[in-house]
């Protein structure tokens, strides 16, 4: 079945990351087999990259709570050893009765000049609420560009979260799943994988 997707995304066709990502579907694997996949996982995806600044330039690395911190090390051990970055955290829940995204921790300053593009690390993208949500929140900080990176997405949640800002946005996925089930989970996707992460399932 072909897929189609937003302009503004890019699927990369990849070997080694299809190998990494039939791993993680299986739902019986350890926290620590699951962090060290997505790390790898992400390494894959950021080579595939052409992450450029000036000197002069700091980008921002937007880590989206908390799935999000399972890309950092993956995706800054990949980029270029000149480029200057700049961190930060920001907190997103999805609601699971609405499914709407509930923020709950941003700590952005008022944006620095010599920051203009970011990006995002947030490994997978279902209905899209929260992606879409933290596209708009850097939109409104007054960044020129954003390259959102995501493991595992599906076409309704990029469509939802590619349109927020066409021009401005870039959206990189390591693969594309075909739905979101009435919970919002990703079919036949890799489960909650913030649980699957941190070992909370049975929290």
């Amino acid at each position: 079945m072909t897929i189609s997707l937003p302009p503004n995304v890019h699927h990369p066709q990849n070997d080694t990351f299809t190998s990494l990502l039939s791993k993680l579907r299986h739902r019986t694997l350890k926290p620590t087999e699951v962090r060290s996949l997505i790390r790898n996982m992400t390494a894959t995806i950021t080579k595939t990259l052409h992450i450029d600044a000036t000197e002069t330039e700091t980008i921002a690395v937007i880590v989206v709570l908390r799935s999000g911190l399972s890309m950092f090390d993956g995706f800054m051990d990949n980029i270029p050893a000149d480029v200057n970055t700049a961190v930060y955290h920001m907190g997103i829940f999805r609601d699971e009765a609405s499914l709407q995204p509930v923020e709950y921790y941003n700590k952005l300053p008022v944006k620095p000049a010599h920051i203009k593009q970011a990006y995002i690390l947030d490994p997978l993208i279902a209905t899209g609420g929260t992606a879409a949500a933290v596209v708009e929140i850097l939109k409104d900080w007054g960044v020129e560009k954003v390259t959102f990176l995501s493991m595992l997405s599906t076409p309704v949640g990029l469509g939802h979260a590619a349109a927020v800002w066409p021009e401005g946005s870039h959206f990189v996925v390591g693969a594309v799943d075909p739905e979101v089930d009435a919970k919002g989970y990703i079919q036949p996707g890799v489960g909650d994988i913030g649980d699957r992460l941190y070992g909370t399932a049975f929290d």
